[in-house]
């Protein structure tokens, strides 16, 4: 009975050292490991800012921009903003041969993150992205796309696209590069874009998009169960057909008369009401009001 007492006292002693020197391992593995995507972080980001303080023309700063989103998305593309339209700088892993030039008003997601200079996630839907980005890019209503603007102390010079099918998004690097950039293009002459240019009925704008809100909120506040279950049932069309179409026509009748106006109802449908996923609106949702 000692004997195997004091055997089993071994074998946990040496099963606790084995464990002791695992653990060990595995820290300084992890820790290794930290050290060394730290270094390469910052190597590549020494390097972009590197391409993009010594690019001569708009073509190699856009370049340099998007080539500097590998390991950070899939794929990335680079708009620059001028006279309040969106122009294809550069891409990568994109559809080549491609020129856009589109207004920015048609492009909601964009036109959001030029507005807040925040970065802005939507579905890659053409009612996010605009007809002739959804076209090039590849709608796919099941996924997501970021908008980074590249913005300096003045104007937004440049609105940056990014989306993945097999890896994740990497926002914080994404967001740093785009500030990095902003930064640069403020001391450079090279065909600078103009402000972005958001017409003179901004006040009539933000009054569409407050109606939007309010109308939103006040379903959730009002009808918060039927909203739970719609979202469940992913019917939420469906299940609040007459507060939605009330909504829909409200915007309608105010809004819609402005040329270029956006669909800010929808957009606050699927973010809002939706949770930023327009399947739970449910197979009967008829769209965009444009």
């Amino acid at each position: 009975m000692k004997d195997r007492t004091v055997a089993r006292d071994q074998i946990e002693r040496i099963f606790e050292e084995r464990l002791a020197a695992l653990s060990a391992g595995v820290v300084q593995a992890v820790s290794e490991s930290l050290v060394v995507a730290r270094r390469d972080l910052t190597s590549k980001l020494n390097q972009a800012v590197r391409r993009l303080g010594a690019s001569e023309t708009e073509e190699q700063w856009s370049k340099a921009i998007v080539d500097a989103t590998q390991g950070f998305s899939d794929r990335a593309a680079l708009f620059l903003v001028r006279d309040g339209s969106l122009h294809l700088g550069a891409s990568r892993n994109m559809p080549g041969g491609a020129t856009l030039a589109i207004p920015l008003d048609s492009a909601p997601a964009f036109l959001s993150a030029a507005q807040s200079r925040d970065t802005v996630v939507a579905l890659r839907s053409r009612s996010e992205m605009s007809e002739p980005v959804a076209r090039w890019a590849g709608e796919d209503c099941g996924r997501k796309f970021y908008v980074i603007p590249v913005a300096g102390k003045e104007r937004v010079a440049a609105l940056l696209y990014a989306d993945a099918t097999e890896h994740n998004i990497d926002t914080n690097g994404l967001e740093l590069l785009g500030a990095m950039a902003g930064a640069v293009i403020e001391s450079r002459t090279f065909s600078r874009p103009t402000l972005v240019n958001i017409q003179p009925d901004q006040d009539l704008r933000l009054k569409a998009q407050r109606f939007a809100r309010n109308q939103v909120a006040e379903i959730i506040l009002y009808k918060s169960e039927i909203v739970k279950n719609g979202r469940a049932g992913r019917d939420l069309y469906t299940s609040l057909k007459a507060e939605i179409d009330s909504a829909r026509e409200g915007f309608r009748r105010e809004f819609l008369s402005l040329p270029g106006m956006v669909d800010y109802l929808h957009q606050e449908l699927v973010r809002t009401l939706a949770n930023d996923d327009v399947q739970l609106l449910g197979s009967d949702y008829p769209g965009p009001l444009l």
